[in-house]
């Protein structure tokens, strides 16, 4: 009997049955040799979550694999030549099956390698992962990830859109890798498309500056985090400080673009830190940055006590630092996540604002300004952020040689004229994708508030819940008010925020729940409510990572359903990465 229900609940964390097109919700089973008793699929709440490591995020199918092994083991041993045999692992047979639909972003390979650092980071988010299999790597010899490297090549066509699914790859330092040139040259000869590269610069000297040349086009994420060598030195723990903090000026004369990254510590006094944020985004600027990118810190439960501070008092110093600045640097300056900044200070929210011009794009040369509110392009009016970086991402990609934008500058309405190939360095096509012009992050898109319509509509609900997060909330509630489904008079709908308890520390980001958050947030909520919800809705972007609605634990969405006994459905959006 465990090893149907096993086999059965291995197979529906991967798969949902349907009948006639439509999903159906099983709970159980019953033995065709006694069709009387009804055996549940889940007796006791169960995790998940794989024992795979990231595997289990991007290609829980090889989990799959490795879950019916263990369970048929559990009721035979395997023989050969008449001997039993002890198998400890198993190889895919043909990689060709496993081929995906993929951008083939070089990026995905690259960070394969990203697995090694040599600094160390006082507030690196690294050191606050959980320690969940689904967030950490096995060790592996650089030569071992070389060779992983080298396998996905022989599978990455570009030309088809196809790779291999997804690898497990890190967030430090792939300049660090022993093969990272290596590395550079096999996608050069898989690949002519743009390539990013994050970076501490602890290993950004001249000469592998006049080496990156050779592989353009190429963008660097530079963590310079301060331009004092005293500083840099004490956040980023680190004896050699001006290596870094020297190659921005040889990233200009090579013409690569690149990023200043700031995380502003609050080392010594907040006051100090946001000194420190002033003379670094000056000297960026100076150097000729294409972006200053401030990723606002925090920490989670799994950090250093030593590391805690208030995250209100720190982030709002920063974030009036950076509107300081906007307006006395030449190149953007924004904030991340851009949302937090927005609800202190924006109101509407989701306008198509200015806040930044990268140097000598079109969007600099044809005279907009910080704080302008693009209205329309040609003939086509524009009302949110996200229709307005469609708008200009298509007109880029196309053929036009001018557009006129209509704008809103102080209470004048305005017409500029953008030409697209009106530009240079620090500009790309490659790199850029809106004409140089900024906004505060990537906003909300409407039709997300009409696929929330269709399925309440298709539920046929009447008392929903909603799970939000703290931070797009009130956009969201925004939307809300300007659609029409609130004005349904049989509905009713509740907004909640679940607390990242898995996180812990500061941390607040939607995109940071996992399964078990939600879970708590549904329970929680249910004594406040008249009546217990019929539908609960929650956006899809916290499992978005691989496409198999799975957190980042690994455990499947679909547990909160089989947890809470309430119907679960996702509500599809885009991961806010700004």
């Amino acid at each position: 009997m465990n090893l149907v229900r096993t086999q059965l609940q291995n197979m529906l964390n991967i798969v949902n049955l349907s009948c006639d097109g439509k999903e159906i919700k099983v709970d159980g089973f019953k033995l065709l040799s006694d069709k009387t008793d009804h055996h549940s699929l889940y007796p006791t709440a169960r995790l998940s979550a794989g024992d795979l490591g990231p595997s289990v995020l991007y290609e829980p199918r090889i989990e799959f694999i490795k879950k019916q092994l263990e369970s048929l083991l559990s009721v035979v041993d395997l023989e050969g030549h008449r001997r039993v045999v002890h198998p400890d692992g198993f190889r895919l047979k043909c990689l060709d099956d496993w081929l995906v639909q993929s951008d083939c972003d070089p990026n995905e390979l690259l960070e394969i390698a990203a697995t090694r650092c040599n600094c160390d980071c006082l507030m690196c988010y690294n050191k606050g992962n959980p320690p969940s299999p689904a967030l950490t790597s096995g060790k592996r010899s650089p030569r071992e990830e070389l060779n992983e490297i080298e396998t996905r090549l022989r599978y990455f066509f570009p030309d088809k859109r196809m790779s291999l699914f997804p690898g497990p790859g890190c967030g430090y330092d792939v300049m660090a890798h022993p093969f990272f040139f290596k590395i550079l040259r096999l996608l050069r000869e898989k690949t002519s498309g743009p390539i990013r590269i994050s970076t501490n610069g602890r290993t950004l000297t001249p000469r592998r500056v006049l080496k990156l040349a050779e592989f353009k086009p190429i963008y660097v994420h530079l963590s310079l985090n301060s331009s004092s060598p005293e500083r840099r030195g004490k956040v980023m723990g680190e004896n050699r400080p001006g290596t870094a903090i020297s190659a921005p000026s040889g990233l200009r004369s090579e013409e690569i673009p690149y990023s200043v990254v700031i995380v502003p510590w609050p080392l010594d006094s907040i006051s100090k830190m946001c000194q420190d944020l002033c003379d670094t985004a000056h000297y960026a600027d100076e150097c000729g940055a294409h972006l200053i990118q401030i990723n606002l810190p925090g920490t989670s439960k799994w950090f250093s006590s030593d590391a805690e501070f208030n995250r209100e008092e720190v982030w709002r110093a920063c974030i009036d630092t950076v509107r300081e600045l906007r307006g006395k640097l030449a190149c953007p300056i924004v904030t991340m996540p851009s949302m937090y900044e927005e609800n202190l200070y924006e109101d509407p929210k989701n306008l198509p604002k200015i806040i930044g011009l990268v140097p000598h794009s079109p969007g600099a040369r044809c005279g907009l300004r910080l704080g302008d509110i693009l209205l329309g392009i040609n003939n086509i009016s524009i009302t949110t952020r996200p229709q307005a970086r469609d708008m200009l991402s298509m007109f880029q990609k196309g053929e036009i040689k001018a557009a006129h934008l209509r704008i809103q500058r102080d209470k004048e309405k305005l017409e500029r004229v953008i030409h697209p190939d009106d530009f240079s360095y620090p500009f790309t096509k490659e790199f850029d994708h809106h004409l140089g012009i900024v906004f505060m992050g990537t906003g909300l898109r409407v039709s997300s508030i009409e696929g929330l319509k269709e399925i309440i509509h298709s539920r046929k609900a009447k008392n929903v819940l909603f799970l939000s997060s703290e931070l797009v909330k009130p956009v969201f509630e925004q939307c809300l008010r300007e659609s029409r489904l609130l004005h349904a008079p049989d509905l009713r709908l509740h907004t909640r925020v679940p607390r990242n308890n898995y996180f812990g520390g500061n941390v607040f980001m939607g995109d940071l729940l996992v399964v078990q958050d939600f879970i708590d947030c549904v329970k929680e909520s249910l004594p406040e409510m008249e009546k217990d919800p019929d539908l609960v809705v929650i956006p899809s972007s916290p499992f978005g990572l691989g496409g198999w609605g799975r957190d980042l634990t690994g455990r499947v969405y679909l547990d909160i359903e089989r947890e809470v006994g309430i119907p679960v459905e996702l509500l599809e959006c885009d991961t806010i990465y700004d």
